[in-house]
């Protein structure tokens, strides 16, 4: 396997991380129970869980389902899972829970098995995510619900944010928006994902034969503005912390988008000429944060998406 094939090991700690405190304040409590009763959630359930990880969806949303129900988490990696399944012993009470390791594309499940089949920022990693789709479309009994938990993480990289940072030029602007896409484009081509993948996942349920497709956007805005007093507050300024301006984890992060960027086409002068911009904007982020003065305010791109098999499937 190629340098770049590689898959991500998201039991490093590095990811492992990455996956708690990306998904910590992630929904507003009222909007998970909006979302439960939008899935038509009840006691009693059958639910799997594809590409688990830590079993986060199954500790979100065992409060509606798990009374007497069933979850089973499914993943490739068997220290996320052994993590998964000693956590689930302080979460997953009045019901069964099992985690076990199993290919996203070839489920450890007969054919009409559960009520609920679901994942959660899966689709966007994987080269064919239609298959991994079907393959989740297929477990699920007839009649039976699909939901999957996916970002549109381009359009907010494209769109224009309002914070503290000083606002690039014109041709500023455009290199990041060409970086931004090219990187993408690469990402694609290189087989690991799509960044765009939220917004297609309605139609390739709709090719798939599910009826009764909805969708729904998390209301979650990210927010700043000092001094950061309450807990969200302090958890997004550590978020921002952690992911622009860990010099280890930045390091990581630029070389990945380095090879996506040769491999959608790009021009490597263009990417260094990026780079010294970002790294200059990066500075002053440092510097705001240290004098208390960063703000930012913008949108994230969250998609919820429900499908429901056909009792005719």
């Amino acid at each position: 396997m190629s340098e770049e094939k590689k898959k991500i090991d998201w039991s490093d700690e590095c990811w492992k991380e990455m996956l708690v405190y990306q998904r910590k304040f992630a929904w507003f409590e009222d909007t998970l129970d909006k979302l439960a009763a939008w899935l038509g959630l009840k006691p009693g359930m059958t639910a799997v869980d594809v590409g688990c990880g830590l079993g986060y969806l199954g500790y979100t949303y065992w409060p509606y389902f798990g009374k007497g129900g069933c979850y089973f988490g499914v993943d490739m990696s068997s220290q996320l899972l052994q993590d998964a399944a000693k956590a689930a012993k302080e979460w997953a009470l009045d019901g069964e829970v099992c985690f076990t390791a199993g290919d996203v594309h070839q489920l450890p499940f007969p054919d009409d098995f559960a009520d609920l089949v679901m994942c959660q920022a899966l689709l966007m990693h994987l080269e064919k995510p239609e298959l991994a789709l079907a393959e989740m479309v297929r477990v699920a009994r007839p009649g039976g619900l699909v939901m999957c938990k996916e970002p549109d993480n381009l359009s907010p990289m494209l769109a224009k944010r309002y914070w503290s940072l000083p606002e690039l030029n014109i041709e500023e602007q455009l290199l990041f928006a060409k970086v931004t896409i090219t990187c993408n484009k690469g990402r694609i081509k290189l087989g690991q994902g799509d960044n765009s993948i939220g917004t297609k996942v309605p139609r390739m349920m709709h090719k798939l034969g599910l009826t009764d497709i909805g969708i729904r956007l998390n209301d979650r805005v990210f927010y700043l503005e000092p001094p950061y007093g309450d807990p969200l507050q302090k958890h997004s300024l550590k978020s921002v912390k952690r992911e622009l301006l860990d010099e280890k984890r930045r390091k990581n992060l630029t070389d990945r988008a380095k090879k996506e960027f040769l491999a959608g086409g790009g021009d490597p002068e263009e990417f260094d000429r990026y780079q010294k911009i970002n790294d200059r904007i990066m500075s002053i982020l440092r510097q705001q944060i240290e004098d208390g003065e960063y703000f930012a305010c913008g949108s994230t791109d969250f998609y919820i998406i429900k499908g429901r098999k056909s009792k005719r499937m």
